[in-house]
């Protein structure tokens, strides 16, 4: 399989974005749930692809994620 230039450059892209603003960061998160969520309309297959980038993630990505989740169910409540 042949690997774009933004494929290569994903951790880095993401690093750089860390490193930035709330909106670039938002629109990061966005960009990448929006096309998962787009790209796989049925559940079990959304489920599968989230199972698969679980197994890859850092135990540092991990803790800012489950973070992001307390967040965000506290702000729909």
């Amino acid at each position: 399989m042949i690997k774009t230039s933004i494929e290569k450059l994903s951790r880095e892209i993401g690093f750089d974005i860390g490193n930035s603003d709330d909106i670039s960061q938002a629109n990061l998160l966005n960009g990448l749930c929006e096309a998962l969520s787009n790209s796989m309309p049925n559940k079990p297959d959304l489920d599968m692809q989230i199972c698969y980038i679980v197994d890859k993630l850092s135990d540092k990505s991990m803790d800012v994620i489950l973070k992001l989740g307390e967040f965000i169910k506290s702000k729909r409540d």
